[in-house]
């Protein structure tokens, strides 16, 4: 994450991890001010890209062709 998040805030975030995984999810946050804005989880080998910084480089391959 770019900042540290607020204890309701790692809540929702391991409340709906362990929802999409079907099994408890422990969360350890580390702060990365290169993400910009959103999180990067990683959960074994997969990993969920949804930074602010992975998306515009998304976008920037898209224009760029």
């Amino acid at each position: 994450v770019a900042a540290p998040l607020e204890d309701a805030q790692v809540r929702r975030l391991a409340d709906a991890l362990t929802r999409l995984k079907g099994r408890p999810v422990r969360l350890n946050v580390a702060v990365d001010p290169s993400v910009l804005g959103g999180v990067h989880v990683r959960i074994g080998d997969e990993v969920i890209d949804g930074t602010v910084s992975s998306r515009m480089e998304q976008a920037r391959r898209v224009v760029l062709g």
